[in-house]
């Protein structure tokens, strides 16, 4: 056997031990974490953690901008807090209490 027929057979066999078929991709968004983790793990809210240009940042809510006004326009709602575990902007009150207790987000 030649040099590079061994290291050709090597690479096919190291291939066939450790390559996984790469999955098709799932429709629709990707959840973030495990409902079951969001529904019961100990969750608290926090400030949004400070960056270079921002010493006191906002983003927009994450459960307020699935709402939509009377002509069908998204609101935007900005907010300084989140879940660090969930890594989701929330207002405190009622959006941080509703995303961590409801089953089926509205």
């Amino acid at each position: 056997m030649l040099h590079i027929e061994y290291r050709l057979a090597l690479i096919e066999s190291i291939l066939n031990k450790y390559h996984e078929p790469s999955k098709k991709p799932k429709r629709g968004s990707p959840s973030s974490l495990l409902d079951v983790d969001r529904l019961t793990g100990r969750h608290f809210p926090a400030y949004i953690p400070p960056t270079e240009k921002k010493t006191e940042p906002t983003r927009k809510c994450f459960l307020c901008c699935k709402k939509k006004d009377q002509n069908g326009k998204k609101l935007r709602k900005e907010t300084r807090f989140w879940c660090s575990k969930c890594e989701k902007s929330l207002c405190v009150i009622p959006c941080f209490e509703l995303y961590h207790t409801l089953a089926k987000l509205p």
